[in-house]
């Protein structure tokens, strides 16, 4: 069991430091609290495991001068790893991220892990105790009354947290994500398993605990058994957390495709012709290699499309905006009048196709339908825009910062729809002509 232990534990913690790492190694580029608690997360979960290893448990009691301490910094760990999970169930959501959600938050919970990992070092502190073998800490002295609280105290804390960061999870919303509540969906069954295997460990090793006190080392092994259980859960919840990145980073890439089609049409290298002209707030950067600073380089480049979209302000036309909503109206009448009029099979009506397709989203619309005409304006080398004739803001600019990106996308798609199309030269005629 011994040998068994070992490798698993050491896979386990190669998985969990590994994925941290590379977490904590983003985060010199995309500061953020979210990304930063998933890396410390993940850390922590890995050293959970490296301790857990049979010749590290010893090697840690030798050096700190008590045999069993494995025991106590394994379960401390394991509720601060909780605690880093209920953090994020929050910080996931944008309506309990706000400083103020997060200080109720914090003063509600805190006391339950703090006070879970004080107690069971007291009552460690207290105990009357002497060398056992790895991971059979509990069964060896299930007869010490200390030994018994300590364990029903983090069986307690760490099934309430299971419970309040499932309910979060299964909860949560991603407003302006759609992609993200797909993938969230998908490796929660994942998830779950991960933390059901938790919880049979607490249950397996509950056995072993008062099992023992019917008769010594009636049930020693159990407890190393039930560790398996942690270990299978950590495997489940590394694919889940795999299949959620990898999902996350093929959207991230997609997106960045879809997103060059704008940023070459609003970003120009040669700023409009002035040398002395602002450069770009931020030069584009591609960091392909090995692909995990996509989320940065979308990053930057939303913000390159923000700044070259500003930029473009001075040639922001109230025409093709209107043209586009017009042409849309007009569309959608006949199409309802065409749906009312063409009865089907049956007599029915046919329901649910729409002329506009189901990506059709009027201000990405109007938007993209206005910076394709101040670009080609801008060309043009045509003079800016007299002040009445300029739109203020560009349609859809009053959208929560969740929903950026996707209005972004959103945007670039409606470039080469033949609507837009059509609405820039009717704008471009009826200023022409003006």
């Amino acid at each position: 069991m011994t040998a068994v232990l070992t490798v698993l534990n050491l896979v386990s913690a190669a998985a969990c430091l590994g994925t941290g790492i590379i977490k904590a190694v983003a985060l010199r580029h995309q500061r953020d609290w979210t990304l930063g608690l998933t890396a410390s997360l993940l850390i922590c979960g890995g050293m959970i495991y490296v301790i857990a290893t049979p010749a590290v448990y010893r090697t840690t009691g030798s050096l700190l001068g008590s045999p069993n301490i494995g025991g106590l910094i394994i379960p401390a760990l394991t509720l601060v790893c909780m605690g880093h999970a209920h953090a994020l169930s929050q910080l996931w959501q944008p309506d309990r991220r706000e400083p103020a959600a997060l200080r109720r938050t914090a003063a509600g919970w805190s006391p339950l892990y703090a006070g879970a990992i004080i107690a069971m070092s007291v009552l460690y502190a207290l105990a009357d105790l002497g060398p056992a073998a790895p991971l059979q800490f509990a069964s060896a002295y299930a007869h010490v009354p200390e030994v018994r609280a300590l364990h029903v105290i983090y069986w307690i804390a760490l099934i309430t947290a299971i419970s309040v960061i499932v309910r979060e999870f299964l909860t949560l919303s991603l407003p302006g994500r759609p992609d993200l509540r797909a993938n969230l969906r998908k490796v929660l069954g994942w998830l779950s398993l991960a933390l059901i295997l938790d919880v049979l460990h607490v249950a397996l090793a509950a056995v072993a605990l008062f099992g023992t006190i019917t008769g010594p080392h009636r049930l020693a092994g159990l407890e190393q058994t039930a560790w398996l259980g942690v270990t299978a859960g950590c495997v489940c919840a590394n694919i889940a957390l795999a299949s959620l990145v990898l999902r996350s980073r093929q959207a991230e890439r997609r997106d960045l495709r879809t997103l060059k089609a704008l940023h070459d049409l609003v970003v120009r290298p040669d700023v409009d012709h002035d040398p002395r002209g602002p450069k770009v707030v931020l030069e584009p950067r591609w960091s392909w290699w090995p692909g995990f600073d996509t989320g940065a380089d979308l990053n930057s480049l939303m913000a390159e499309i923000h700044d070259g979209a500003g930029r473009l302000s001075q040639w922001w036309h109230k025409l093709p905006s209107i043209a586009v909503q017009k042409l849309a109206a007009e569309m959608a009448t006949a199409h309802d009048t065409a749906e009312t009029s063409t009865p089907v099979s049956g007599g029915q009506h046919r329901e649910g196709s729409s002329s506009l397709g189901a990506e059709w989203d009027l201000p990405a619309a109007q938007a993209a339908a206005v910076l394709l005409f101040a670009a080609q304006t801008r060309a043009a080398s045509t003079p800016p825009l007299p002040a009445a004739l300029r739109l203020p803001r560009l349609p859809g600019s009053d959208v929560p910062e969740s929903a950026d990106r996707q209005h972004l996308v959103s945007v670039a798609k409606h470039l080469s729809s033949p609507v837009v199309l059509e609405a820039v030269g009717l704008a471009r005629e009826s200023h022409a002509t003006a």
